[in-house]
């Protein structure tokens, strides 16, 4: 009788009518400092500005910016033009195309400063892709310069998306300040 007795109290105290709530998804909140930049000029022939919070790794033509703060590089790449400009283009359009089929839209913004022969196309994605970032500069004669931003961590866009802008912002500036000497 009193196991019986027992176990109604254990049943009657583990009910309560206090339901279980998922808890809400969070993602961190982020104070960024306003950047530095840095004119960087190489023996290539161009420079260009970059923040200085990235550190600036020089492989040849081809750069690699990696910011430890936000474990993200951006990789460009220098070709010399030799008469070649449209199958460069249609190459990194298919870098495009690749990237974008996990984009739910993609922004495309241009600029060209003929005075200064730097003319130049900027791809935004919005979704989880690969790299969420894509640019080139061009002299539209004899050099293309490709670039792309990439996270060490899976593609997850809500939670990039402070990085993301902020570094965009960046990259705007690197296009804006970019010299060919």
């Amino acid at each position: 009788m009193i196991r019986i007795l027992y176990l109604f109290v254990f049943i009657f105290l583990g009910c309560t009518n206090n339901p279980t709530l998922p808890k809400p998804k969070a993602f961190l909140y982020k104070e960024f400092t306003k950047p530095n930049y840095k004119n960087y000029k190489n023996e290539c022939g161009y420079s260009l500005d970059v923040n200085m919070s990235s550190s600036v790794n020089s492989k040849g033509c081809n750069l690699n910016l990696y910011n430890e703060e936000f474990k993200s590089t951006i990789f460009i790449s220098f070709l010399k033009i030799n008469n070649n400009l449209d199958l460069i283009k249609s190459d990194f359009n298919i870098k495009i195309n690749e990237n974008s089929k996990n984009a739910f839209f993609v922004n495309t913004s241009e600029y060209s400063d003929p005075k200064k022969r730097v003319f130049a196309k900027y791809f935004s994605f919005t979704g989880n892709t690969p790299a969420n970032t894509h640019f080139f500069i061009t002299d539209s004669v004899s050099s293309f310069l490709a670039g792309s931003l990439y996270f060490e961590s899976k593609p997850n866009y809500d939670s990039l998306i402070p990085y993301i802008n902020y570094t965009n912002n960046d990259i705007r500036k690197m296009i804006q300040s970019f010299q060919w000497n």
